[in-house]
């Protein structure tokens, strides 16, 4: 045993309300569910994680934490072994990916805590203090959560984009946001073309990325990129599926074409890169697994002309907090993160982490910067689990 080593882990498993609907081609939800982590060490240091807060992922995590007792939070490949050391050695999936990235938060700021120093710092260096973050907009704004054919029905209506757009601007007015990212239905080409030149003349500077989560077919999507292609667009994220029908697509495009779904792991890198399928890489961190997963495949794309890019959906504080670590640490990420905090009707950290200006800021302090709020956490909380040695 050292000073370092895991001797508990808290798992709590939370539910929290969105402000909005949030309506796209993948699902129409107004909660979020995540796992927060709480990681004890040795020498009386606690460091904070979190991640999917699935059933499967929550169970997951408690079969990991027990193998991560008595480990020490620095030893990377000994952590590793619950997961697996390569991708072929991985016997669960995506969900073992994003479990091992919880729990690997939670070290890496524990060991950041120890040694006093900030996530950035350990990562690679604290190069930037405030982060431009982009801000969702739904499809559609609805005043509750509906079903698929209730929302197909409300995008009939070309006259409801409007919505959209004083959404949009509501964003710029209350956090000063810069940076946006539609989410499509991708049900109707048409509403998407009118709502997107709709907020393109009512934000003439905006950074717009447009995300139909590959539910549009290469036909439709090439034909659809072609005609948003003198907008400007920051990119086009998972216009179509698989890597070749996005491939497909952007040698049809001149706007920049990015992927969180089919460029997710190190064996992606090369396809993708070979045919030249994409042009940003917006990498989830718990779908790469980790920071170190995460910060490999930084320097892989840039070194072959690829940009990469935090992508994220609605985490709390924390993860929210650690995007931005990771956005300080790395030179190669120029974009603006993604970020759905501002949208949780509540947070578990007791430090508000305000979006002005369109950006947020890099909290001071050791490790994240941050500190858990039991009394915020508990009002939200679904479920606890706690392994000790």
């Amino acid at each position: 045993m050292t000073t370092l080593s895991v001797v508990a882990i808290r798992l709590t498993r939370v539910s929290i309300p969105l402000t909005m609907v949030h309506a796209g081609s993948m699902y129409v939800i107004q909660k979020t569910e995540r796992t927060v982590v709480e990681l004890g060490l040795e020498n009386g240091v606690t460091g904070l994680g979190e991640t999917w807060g699935t059933p499967d992922v929550y169970a997951l995590a408690q079969r990991f934490a027990k193998d991560w007792l008595g480990k020490d939070a620095l030893d990377r490949f000994a952590l590793r072994d619950s997961l697996g050391r390569t991708s072929y050695d991985n016997r669960f999936g995506r969900n073992g990916l994003a479990t091992f990235a919880g729990l690997d938060l939670a070290a890496w700021d524990a060991a950041a805590r120890s040694l006093k120093m900030s996530l950035a710092e350990l990562i690679g260096a604290r190069k930037r203090e405030s982060i431009n973050v982009v801000s969702t907009l739904p499809a559609a704004i609805l005043p509750k959560t509906v079903t698929r054919q209730e929302l197909t029905a409300h995008l009939d209506v070309l006259a409801n984009t409007k919505r959209v757009v004083d959404f949009a601007l509501a964003q710029v007015r209350n956090s000063g946001f810069r940076s946006f990212k539609l989410k499509s239905a991708a049900y109707s080409p048409e509403w998407d073309w009118k709502l997107l030149n709709e907020l393109r003349d009512a934000m003439p500077a905006a950074r717009i990325r447009f995300d139909p989560n590959a539910n549009y077919g290469p036909a439709t999507a090439i034909d659809l990129c072609r005609r948003l292609d003198p907008l400007g667009l920051e990119f086009f994220e998972d216009p179509t599926g698989e890597l070749e029908g996005i491939a497909r697509l952007k040698a049809a495009v001149k706007t920049p074409v990015a992927t969180n779904m089919w460029v997710v792991r190190d064996e992606h890198l090369v396809p993708a890169i070979r045919r030249r399928a994409v042009d940003v890489v917006l990498g989830d961190l718990f779908m790469w697994g980790g920071i170190d997963a995460w910060r490999r495949m930084a320097r892989v794309t840039h070194a072959y002309g690829l940009k990469p890019a935090l992508h994220s959906v609605y985490e709390t504080g924390i993860a929210t907090v650690a995007n931005l670590h990771l956005a300080s640490a790395l030179a190669e990420v120029e974009y603006p993160n993604d970020s759905g905090l501002h949208f949780l009707a509540s947070d578990v950290l007791a430090e508000p982490q305000e979006v002005k200006g369109g950006a947020m800021k890099l909290p001071a302090g050791p490790g994240l910067g941050v500190t858990l709020d039991r009394t915020k956490l508990e009002k939200v909380t679904l479920e606890t689990a706690e392994i000790r040695l």
